[in-house]
């Protein structure tokens, strides 16, 4: 992810950050579920897919402390 798009999400409310990781795990349930069915050709989607979690998860740690 780019430094600008983490600087943006720096800036969302806790709320918006929590909207967008469930979004982003229903996202990633749905990429593995085509990648076993084979239906997925770009199985990078799923490596963006946890850092973008990794990424959500972290800015809500940080806002916390």
């Amino acid at each position: 992810m780019s430094r600008k798009l983490v600087e943006e999400m720096r800036k969302l409310k806790k709320e918006k950050l929590f909207d967008e990781l469930d979004a982003s795990i229903n996202d990633l349930f749905e990429l593995r579920t085509k990648v076993s069915t084979g239906q997925l050709a770009d199985v990078s989607q799923v490596r963006k897919a946890r850092r973008k979690i990794a990424l959500l998860r972290t800015l809500i740690n940080e806002s916390e402390e």
